[in-house]
């Protein structure tokens, strides 16, 4: 009986090793991954029609004005320092945009780290965790948000389909695609996060 549950015990410690092992590896791929792209993340003034629909005009402006430009840097390190020498201009073309369709509030823009849950986009699950966000809050930002991933260009051609596909944005999509058994890995890893933050 004894060495029964011995071999029982013996049996659960590898399993559990080897789940740790694994997690550990995919913990490691998700660190690569924040570490690999800059988020676009525009929160609206509110969630009133006109300011949900002002949000998206404006998004296309930005993507159409500064996507290309972005997402053409070399690397995150390029892509950032761009996006800080370009935000105040964005900030400032951004609040001509609203004003120009009658809103009386401004946009500040800024580059930012902050929290994001893991989310799906098109193709990708991006995996929980501090990412840097080109951040645009439209007047108060307490309306509902719309993001994407702005370097590698993974957002560009919900947008336009004038941009050419990004190698960078395909090897993302690769390690990040969007079977079910990725999915469960996910929640697991965001459970585990918060446990230890």
């Amino acid at each position: 009986m004894k060495d029964i549950f011995m071999t029982i015990v013996l049996i659960i410690g590898i399993v559990i090793s080897l789940t740790f092992a694994a997690f550990e590896t995919f913990s490691a791929d998700c660190g690569n991954v924040r570490g690999e792209v800059l988020r676009l993340h525009i929160p609206a003034n509110s969630d009133s029609g006109e300011d949900q629909a002002v949000k998206l005009e404006l998004r296309d402006f930005l993507l159409a004005e500064y996507g290309g430009e972005l997402s053409g840097s070399g690397d995150l390190s390029a892509a950032k320092e761009h996006a800080r020498e370009l935000l105040p201009e964005i900030e400032r073309r951004c609040t001509e945009f609203l004003r120009e369709h009658g809103f009386d509030y401004g946009a500040k823009a800024e580059l930012t780290d902050m929290y994001f849950t893991t989310r799906e986009y098109d193709r990708l699950i991006l995996p929980a965790g501090e990412y840097t966000a080109l951040r645009i809050t439209l007047g108060s930002g307490e309306g509902h948000n719309w993001w994407c991933v702005i370097f590698p260009q993974l957002c560009l051609p919900a947008v336009s389909e004038q941009h050419e596909k990004d190698d960078n944005a395909e090897s993302v999509l690769e390690t990040f695609g969007k079977p079910q058994k990725i999915t469960v890995k996910f929640a697991v890893y965001e459970w585990i996060q918060r446990l230890f933050s």
